[in-house]
Parts: structure tokens; C-alpha cells; sequence
């Protein structure tokens, strides 16, 4: 049912003794760390092969979730039994703890270890890419991502010491196959204060020179799609051939930017809140409190982001060219709504904008489905049948 992740030297850009190898791109559903969230019924109207999912380890390591018992990773277990492919790793909130990294050989670091070999112990067959984090330049306290004393940064002896862990992990695994290992997921590369940070381009050294990493992950939620390019840039400048995967990507920031708008701040907004006879002065975190409280129907939700100046219309397909030109092999958006409010401030979140359907922000449609997001749904749908 599910065909493997090919890499095509079909093409090859020479200059000299060096090469550019072209990768196949491939789309998969991205669960982040809610893989509970997984329904198969919609998961299966979408064609793809990968499931993404990153659980917060330190959740398990509290107490607050048991490995053993957990009903989200049985989800990942049978998507991996259905045939997906499940591109894994965990999120270690160490700065939301204010906790610093373990020391190598610690006690709290072989705490962390047999809570990775729990879940693993559920998990692990199925598993075809494991990350060795998320976010970690975000989710690790500062101290921890410059040099030490000996001249080493900690996140990067820790994520080396996490990578050592699962390939022992697998060999005492032997019927199990060892899954491609990439560092990161690393986001906001475009940032000059991230490509200057040790840990970041340190890990991305770390990805380049080490034979047991196959590439590295970079996450790509943007405020203008010039980021992308930029992001991808300075990995190619420190990892130059290696594979890139890009498991979170969204207009995000691009939408919080703007979530304080005045809709009717253009012609066409103003044309659009007179149509529907909205309030003058409404602003688009209001219209979507709006959305969100069951008040505004389904047929305005792509007609007001189309009004919109700094909207970029057919925004995956930007990515996807993205994509290609700097070989990455695997990229995977969200299914479903996440981070949902259903009264929208300005300051919040606009995660539940991006996914594919919108069950939260709308009620089930006349056929008893959830709504498709046409803002995303017809585009990723069709960059599918280019993979």
C-alpha cells in the first residue's frame, strides 16, 4: 500500500568535482505533539504515506502520561500497522521547566533514557524517521545552547548522547529496522540571532558530519514567504547536500502579524465587511471570534483572507517549489485544528488557521463531514498528485 521514500539522482548539477543531488519530495499529516488526534477516517481521504507525531516526553518522565498505557501512542502503532510511514521524535521541554540538560552519564539522564526505551518499546517497529528533537534552540534554556568550559555546547553532547542511546536501542532490537535519524527540528533559521546561536549552527554541523545522521529537520511557519528561502539558505551553507525534512510549515506568523487588522483597511475588505453588512471598523481577530462563536457562515472564510492586501493566495504551492529547489524529502501539515479559541485576541495564536479541515471552527457540513479549509485543502490535495 505505502512505497518507500526515494531519493532520484535523476539530475545532477556539476561544477567541478562537486554534485547537487535532486531528491523526490514527498506530503505527509503532521499530528504534532497530539497524536490522540490521529482519526483515520479523515486521514484516509488524504493520499499520503506519512504520519508525523512528537509527543512531549517530559509529560511521561513527570508522570503525567504512562508510557505503557498511553491510548495516543497506540494511534501510532496503528498507523503504523495500517502501512504509514511514521516520522517520530519527542519534544523535551526543558525551558518551559527551566530544567538544564542532564549531564552525560547523570541519574536524570538515565531517567530520561528508560523513558525513551518505554515509549520506544511501544512504538518503535513502526517508526521509519526518528528526530532527535523539537525546537530544541526554543525549548532549551540559553545557557545550554552556548559553549561550555570544554568548548562544547550541551544541547548538542545531548542530542549525540540521545542518537547513541536509540541506535543501541535498535540493536538490541535486531528483528526492528533502525530508522533514518535527522537532527532538529530546528525553526526561525531566517532569524540572524538564531544563525548565530551555537547550538543552532552547531547541530546543523553536527547533522553534516556525522554518517549516522541522514539529514536535518526545519520547521518553517513564516511571517513572508522570502523566509523560506532564507531559512533554507543557511542550511545549505553548513549541510549542503544532505537531505532536508520540513515537518511543521504555516503562514503563522504572517497571521498573528496581521490579527489586528482592520478588515476594511483596503478596497476590496471594504467592499467585503459592506457585502455581508459586518461592522464598519471590524477587525480580523474579531470576524473570526465571529467565525469561531458559530456566527459567520462557511462561504465567507476564503472570500475574507482573499480580501486581504498581505494575504498570499495558493501559499503551499510556494512552499512546494521551495521544496524542490533545495531537496527537501519530506514535508508534513497539519490534518486538523490545534491551539483553537473561540474568543481570538490579538495576541493570540493563529495555529487553527492553517490544518486542512476546520472541525472547530465550523460545524459538520450538509453530508455530516467536517469542512474542508479552502485556503489550504485544494492545494495540498493537488501538490499530492505531483509527489
Amino acid at each position: 500500500m505505502m512505497s518507500s521514500l526515494k531519493y532520484i539522482f535523476a539530475a545532477l548539477l556539476v561544477c567541478g568535482s562537486s554534485f547537487i543531488p535532486a531528491f523526490s519530495q514527498q506530503l505527509g499529516l503532521n499530528f504534532n505533539h497530539n497524536p490522540e488526534n490521529i482519526d483515520f477516517k479523515y486521514v484516509k481521504k488524504i493520499n499520503v504515506e506519512w504520519i508525523r507525531a512528537t509527543p512531549r516526553i517530559l509529560d511521561y518522565v513527570d508522570g503525567m502520561l504512562v508510557a505503557e498505557t498511553d491510548t495516543a501512542l497506540q494511534k501510532i502503532v496503528e498507523a503504523g500497522k495500517i502501512g504509514y510511514r511514521i516520522a517520530f521524535g519527542f519534544r523535551w521541554d526543558f525551558k518551559r521547566r527551566n530544567l538544564t540538560l542532564p549531564e552525560p552519564g547523570s541519574a536524570s539522564e538515565a531517567a530520561y533514557f528508560k523513558t525513551v526505551d518505554k515509549i520506544m518499546d511501544r512504538v518503535g517497529a513502526y517508526v521509519d524517521i526518528f528526530k532527535l528533537a523539537n525546537e530544541p534552540n526554543l525549548e532549551t534554556i540559553d545557557s545550554d545552547l552556548q559553549y561550555n568550559d570544554k568548548g562544547k555546547v550541551p544541547l548538542v553532547v545531548f542530542t549525540e548522547r540521545l542518537m547513541n542511546h536509540i541506535i543501541a536501542y535498535y540493536k538490541n532490537h535486531p528483528t526492528w529496522t533502525l530508522p533514518e535519524i535527522y537532527a532538529g527540528s530546528l525553526p526561525a533559521l531566517f532569524e540572524k540571532k538564531q544563525q548565530q546561536t551555537p547550538g543552532v549552527y552547531e547541530l546543523i554541523k553536527f547533522a553534516q558530519s556525522r554518517a549516522e545522521v541522514k539529514g536535518l529537520a526545519v520547521h518553517l511557519h513564516i511571517a513572508d514567504t522570502l523566509q523560506i528561502p532564507q531559512a533554507l539558505d543557511f542550511v545549505r551553507t553548513l549541510m549542503p547536500d544532505k537531505p532536508i525534512i520540513v515537518p511543521e510549515f504555516s503562514l503563522f506568523r504572517l497571521y498573528n502579524k496581521h490579527l489586528g487588522d482592520s478588515i476594511a483597511g483596503n478596497a476590496k475588505g471594504l467592499a467585503f465587511v459592506q457585502k455581508y453588512q459586518l461592522p464598519a471598523h471590524i477587525k480580523i481577530h474579531e470576524w473570526l471570534t465571529l467565525v469561531n462563536t458559530g456566527k459567520i457562515p462557511y462561504q465567507q472564510w476564503e472570500e475574507m483572507f482573499l480580501s486581504q492586501d498581505w494575504y498570499v493566495p495558493n501559499y503551499l504551492d510556494t512552499y512546494y517549489r521551495y521544496f524542490k529547489e533545495y531537496n527537501v524529502v519530506l514535508a508534513t501539515y497539519p490534518l486538523f485544528q490545534q491551539g483553537y479559541t473561540k474568543e481570538v485576541k490579538v495576541s493570540s495564536d493563529s495555529w487553527f488557521l492553517n490544518p486542512l479541515f476546520l472541525q472547530k471552527s465550523y460545524s459538520l457540513d450538509p453530508l455530516g463531514e467536517y469542512y474542508t479549509n479552502p485556503l489550504s485543502y485544494p492545494d495540498f490535495t493537488k501538490l499530492l498528485g505531483k509527489q
